[in-house]
């Protein structure tokens, strides 16, 4: 045996007699439960306190603590929400703050200030929720914030008036009961007239339609190139009833001259006449329970000023484009705005804030697809009905190692390497064009079932 006595050498013994029946002798330990941690919850469980889902709401210095703490300057619709939900916590967003941490307040008065991106998951103290719904306009809580929070947590937005607000998490929490949504019918609507138009029916419409026609319990109507007019979208939208909707095409950014008229369509999607879909259009259909991801320039709205100030000619169309689209402010688009406030109200809406560019859908040196992350944050995870913001969390997750390749680039410029100033603006622009894709809506919302997962 492993024993040492001092100078007696080797400790060595033989089996007694009767040794060999040893093992059949004795007593057992008794029975005890496993030592072993317990099994990970699942991320998609939004409801468990380690996932945890909260609200953000605007600081205000004139609210007590305590009022803070149970949100009484909140709308009465998320007040019924918050209650509805466990009391779940509230985060407030304060300008001092900026982009890098929250405020929680309690009851007894304390204030915590968690680190965004570096804050454990939970609805505990110290911790911050996986899942966020930001209830506010961006003018109060910008755009920016759900950027940053994006790149770790899954996060929506509901800015809607009164009465759309009331819709929408009636639907909610009734689980969009009575919706005339069918779970197995999808349109793929995708203009072609251009290069732009193109690459985005290319890198998205196409693959996305292909990987869900393969699924035999899906019908998907695909109108594409001239089909793709905005009668044949409603009609398709009337007689379908889709419970996924997918439309890659221009965004209304105009006219440049008349800021008004540009407010009041912007981001609606141009067909292939280039005739821009008009919300009146939408009033034959019931969107309740659907979700609609729109791949155009503002179909998610518009910022205070413009993220790539610097970046085109001062005298080119596109330049023109991004400054007069900065000058409406940060506001959410009038098509989410319908939909989600409808009386029948669509379950979340995915679009971009500002224009977008060609950059984020190919690789410029190699032409690799860059929207692989997209496809299937549709199908297959939207499908599998996961949450709508984990289903697009791989999609974020690629906008903080397209940082990293910045970072990279400008060591090299540091180093004055080749090349590496046209590296750090191809990955600024692509990470900054690609963090602009917003969730509105709840982003634990998840599909209806398929007749397979009933």
């Amino acid at each position: 045996m492993n024993a040492f006595t001092g100078a007696d050498g080797p400790v060595i013994g033989e089996l007694a007699e009767k040794g060999v029946r040893w093992g059949a002798k004795g007593t057992m330990l008794p029975k005890q439960a496993p030592l072993a941690p317990p099994a990970a919850v699942s991320p998609t469980e939004w409801a468990h306190p380690d996932v945890g889902w909260g609200v953000v709401l605007p600081d205000r210095d004139d609210l007590s603590v305590l009022d803070k703490v149970r949100g009484t300057d909140a709308p009465q619709p998320i007040r019924e929400l918050i209650e509805a939900r466990g009391s779940a916590p509230i985060l407030r967003y304060r300008a001092d703050l900026g982009e890098r941490k929250l405020a929680r307040y309690f009851d007894d008065g304390r204030r915590q200030d968690p680190e965004i991106g570096l804050t454990p998951f939970g609805t505990g103290p110290g911790r911050l929720p996986l899942y966020l719904l930001i209830c506010a306009s961006p003018t109060e809580v910008p755009w920016r914030l759900q950027y940053s929070l994006n790149r770790r947590h899954h996060v929506g937005r509901l800015d809607l008036p009164e009465e759309g607000l009331a819709n929408y998490v009636r639907a909610l929490l009734s689980g969009w009961a009575g919706s005339r949504t069918n779970a197995t019918s999808a349109v793929v609507w995708s203009v072609t007239g251009d290069s732009m138009t193109q690459k985005m029916d290319i890198t998205i419409a196409q693959p996305l339609q292909a990987t869900m026609t393969r699924d035999p319990e899906l019908t998907i109507t695909q109108l594409r190139g001239e089909t793709a007019t905005s009668e044949a979208l409603i009609s398709a939208l009337v007689e379908t009833a889709p419970g996924v909707v997918v439309t890659c095409s221009h965004g209304r950014t105009g006219p440049l001259e008349d800021i008004q008229a540009m407010r009041a369509t912007l981001g609606l999607p141009v067909d292939a006449s280039q005739t821009t879909l008009g919300l009146d259009q939408l009033r034959s259909w019931h969107p309740g329970g659907a979700v609609w991801y729109a791949q155009a320039c503002c179909s998610a709205g518009s910022d205070d000023g413009t993220s790539f100030d610097g970046l085109l000619q001062p005298d080119s169309l596109a330049d023109r484009v991004l400054r007069t689209v900065g000058t409406l402010g940060a506001k959410v688009a009038p098509l989410p705005t319908a939909l989600l406030g409808a009386p029948e109200p669509l379950r979340a809406f995915i679009g971009h804030v500002e224009p977008t560019f060609d950059w984020t859908l190919l690789a410029q040196d190699t032409g690799q697809f860059l929207t692989t992350p997209l496809v299937e944050a549709i199908y297959p995870r939207l499908y599998r009905r996961s949450p709508v913001g984990f289903a697009f969390a791989e999609h974020y997750r690629g906008v903080g190692e397209l940082y990293s390749k910045v970072a990279q680039a400008r060591a090299g410029i540091d180093a004055m390497a080749g090349g590496a100033r046209e590296e750090a603006t191809y990955y600024r622009l692509t990470a900054t064009d690609r963090e602009s894709l917003v969730i509105l809506g709840d982003p634990a919302v998840a599909l209806a079932p398929l007749p397979s997962q009933r």
